[in-house]
């Protein structure tokens, strides 16, 4: 019997009520795998089944460094995030 691997699914989109195949490393909120783990979705960890503020913020965000013009924006993107994440959490 052959296994196939259903494709995994965007865990953001589903609170939102939409349907995505999960862009894994093309995602901000992706942590790569190492030699003895998988790759993982870090909002998956955050519990936000039901929280679609967030997760609609959290998209916003997504779509925002995605559509950085060049490295050095999504850089200076990805940084304003962590430093909001890391505010709110004193």
């Amino acid at each position: 019997m052959v296994s196939v691997e259903m494709p995994r699914r965007c865990s953001l989109k589903a609170v939102v009520g939409e349907t995505e195949a999960c862009p894994k490393e093309r995602c901000p909120f992706w942590e790569p795998g190492g030699a003895a783990l998988g790759g993982r979705c870090a909002v998956e960890e955050l519990g936000l089944s039901a929280d679609v503020p967030i997760a609609t913020w959290l998209l916003e965000i997504r779509e925002k460094l995605a559509a950085a013009s060049s490295d050095q924006e999504e850089r200076a993107l990805r940084g304003v995030f962590h430093q909001l994440l890391n505010d709110s959490s004193e």
